[in-house]
């Protein structure tokens, strides 16, 4: 899941044209407040005018720039709706209100917000940028097309613009055209990173490899550090075959990100991360893989985990919002990789030995759609390592409502193993993969007392889902696996569609139209699930034990592009 999608972060334009109000003292001087940062002084100004007859649209505006520095976007959204109300004819006005719109996820909206900001002042660049940007947020992909083309025939030097029009036109599987558009943003601005960045992704996707490999270096000497290009760095790097290097490049993301101890910013945490990390911690100091001195950490995650048990019956979201005090001892949890467990290649090869390449093969490319399921994919020894991998090593970093959590290439799942797991998939079963290469591969660890993933499809060719925890685990051996629909994603359909947790109801109100029918592949240690990745998956019902190496493991390797219209 490649991070090049263009987000431009949206700067409120705190200007306004008003009339005689804005010339007054006291606006000056709530306005000089606020650009100095001094947002008490400013908010007691702007209410102040408030009180005023009739209310200056300028302090109406100001408050909502304000609130929505402070991050209260509900009544920031309502002080900006009255600036407009109260002097529907300055785009300013409109503009802001649309970024807060935005902000908010009420695209539908912004959309109207930015219109009027156009209407109004029909060379006003920025509500038009923006513009293009709800329209892809929304999948709309030809109206933000011809959004950025009419930002460009404004401006024709517009780096973003550019950058933006290369993103939505590879999104439509334009990409040399794409490429042409990142490359006039380069022109324009040659430390360009992002557009660096995306140039190499179009020419990975052409199998230009070693132009690629330049193009994210370029972005790494413009922006050091750029976690993205790394990441895409390393993905280039597995396809040139130097699993040296692509290693390097993912443990300096994962470093970047988690090797820290800052404190948690988030105000919030998930009671199945806690409930994991506090059995994870324990399990490595018992095991004497980490020192005493974070004992009193463990101490700390047991206690929280006791705090946010829900009461028995109940249900409760798995998100839960904490204070500074509390976050303070948990901190090391989520910033921190406090221990990775070896994984090292197997000479004489991680696949089992006696894999009938052929048979698979064969049983995979006579169904239509394409699935198949293998049984005894790994090695003894290579999945015992990857077992004691997943077991110990504290790379489960990020979230989800469900309750699983994840471990990305970029967040220390990477491997000399599971990279060679990867590439022996693809050797040995070259009618299935053809060219296709690796581009991404993460492992979800799930709790029982929550459910699995929702379902969706992936943006690739080809998937390999396999599981790794012991059969012993599993309380239902008819379940616990995977549900593939025989029918493809629509091509027409975007990422967010086929795979957002938001468009569930779409998606089974389409797969029921078309008469689709669900095939299902119950768990087992060591299956692997081999399918078209257009095809619509989740997880299976899931039963199994409590305890840290009894939660389902599944490990997901993704190969190719999906075939764009």
């Amino acid at each position: 899941m490649n991070r090049e999608e263009r987000r431009r972060d949206e700067k409120l334009h705190g200007k306004s044209a008003g009339g005689a109000a804005a010339a007054s003292a006291s606006l000056r001087e709530a306005q000089l407040h606020h650009q100095a940062g001094r947002l008490d002084d400013a908010e007691r100004g702007y209410r102040q005018l408030l009180e005023r007859m009739p209310v200056p649209p300028d302090a109406l505006h100001g408050l909502g720039l304000l609130l929505y520095r402070r991050g209260n976007l509900r009544d920031a959204l309502a002080r900006l709706a009255q600036a407009r109300a109260a002097d529907a004819r300055n785009p300013v006005y409109c503009f802001n209100h649309g970024v807060v719109l935005q902000r908010a996820g009420l695209l539908p909206d912004a959309v109207e917000a930015y219109g009027q900001a156009i209407q109004l002042n029909p060379r006003y660049i920025e509500p038009r940028t923006n513009l293009g940007n709800v329209y892809k947020e929304l999948g709309r992909l030809a109206e933000a097309q011809a959004t950025y083309e009419q930002v460009l025939t404004l401006n024709p030097d517009h780096v973003e613009g550019h950058n933006n029009l290369g993103v939505v036109l590879k999104e439509q599987g334009r990409l040399d055209d794409a490429a042409d558009a990142y490359r006039k943003a380069i022109a324009l601005k040659p430390t360009h990173a992002e557009a660096h960045n995306n140039l190499g992704l179009v020419l990975l996707e052409q199998g230009r490899v070693d132009e690629a490999i330049r193009c994210f270096e370029l972005a790494l000497q413009a922006h050091p550090g750029y976690g993205t290009a790394l990441y895409n760095l390393g993905i280039a790097w597995i396809w040139r075959e130097n699993i040296p290097n692509a290693l390097r490049c993912f443990a300096e993301t994962a470093n970047a990100k988690h090797a820290h101890g800052r404190p948690v910013t988030d105000s919030a945490v998930f009671r199945s991360r806690v409930k994991h990390d506090a059995e994870q911690v324990g399990s490595l100091l018992e095991g004497g893989l980490l020192g005493e001195e974070w004992r009193s950490y463990h101490e700390a995650l047991v206690r929280l985990r006791v705090r946010l048990e829900p009461a028995p019956g109940t249900v409760s979201p798995n998100r839960v919002a904490l204070t500074p005090a509390d976050l303070q001892p948990i901190a090391p949890s989520f910033n921190r990789l406090l221990y990775s467990a070896p994984c090292e290649r197997i000479a004489e090869g991680a696949l089992a030995p006696d894999l009938d390449h052929a048979a698979i093969e064969s049983r995979y490319l006579a169904t239509q759609p394409e699935v198949t399921y293998i049984d005894g994919l790994l090695s003894e020894e290579a999945l015992r390592r990857l077992r004691e991998f997943c077991w110990t090593s504290t790379i489960w970093k990020k979230d989800y409502e469900n309750g699983y959590i994840g471990a990305f290439l970029g967040d220390g799942f990477a491997s000399p193993l599971l990279l060679q797991i990867a590439e022996e998939l693809r050797q040995r079963l070259p009618r299935i993969f053809g060219t296709h290469r690796l581009t991404q591969a993460w492992a979800f660890k799930h709790d029982s007392a929550r459910r699995g993933l929702n379902i969706h499809a992936d943006a690739a060719a080809v998937n390999v889902n396999f599981w790794i925890t012991p059969d012993e685990a599993n309380l239902n051996p008819e379940s616990g696996g995977l549900v593939v629909w025989d029918k493809e994603a629509p091509r027409e359909w975007d990422f967010k569609t086929y795979n957002s947790d938001k468009a569930r109801g779409s998606i089974y109100e389409w797969l029921t139209s078309q008469g689709a029918k669900e095939i299902k592949i119950p768990y087992r240690a060591n299956r692997a699930v081999l399918f078209n990745s257009d095809l619509f998956h989740e997880t299976d019902d899931i039963a199994f034990k409590e305890g840290l190496t009894n939660r389902r493991i599944n490990i997901t390797l993704l190969y190719g592009h999906r075939h764009r219209p």
